[in-house]
């Protein structure tokens, strides 16, 4: 059950909360902090994340902070600073740029989180 879904052919631009799951089909520009994130294959995404959970099936790049399972689907791509609880990249999958573990003992926030 998505509680958001970002149709494709749909581009936005700003920054979206949720309590649940957000799915892009679409093209969002912008930072999202959600429970979970689903970009689909058509889904295109800038920003900064800020979520549980993610599965990419499309693109996505920039500052993402991840607690728990960060998933990269086939033909999925994710760039940029990446922090992570866990991962899985299926083949064909790709993953670039700053990947960092995160320790769950020592909870590291992006310092500059709290200025948005």
């Amino acid at each position: 059950k998505h509680n958001l879904m970002i149709g494709e052919g749909v581009t936005i631009n700003g920054d979206i909360k949720s309590d649940n799951e957000v799915l892009i089909k679409g093209s969002v520009e912008g930072n999202i902090e959600c429970n979970s994130i689903t970009i689909d294959s058509s889904g295109n995404l800038k920003g900064k994340i800020k979520a549980e959970n993610m599965t990419v099936k499309g693109k996505v790049e920039g500052e993402i902070n991840i607690n728990n399972l960060l998933e990269i689907k086939s033909k999925g791509n994710a760039s940029g600073k990446i922090f992570y609880g866990g991962i899985q990249i299926d083949e064909e999958g790709k993953l670039s740029g700053e990947i960092n573990f995160k320790d769950s003992n020592k909870q590291e926030e992006f310092k500059d989180w709290k200025s948005l």
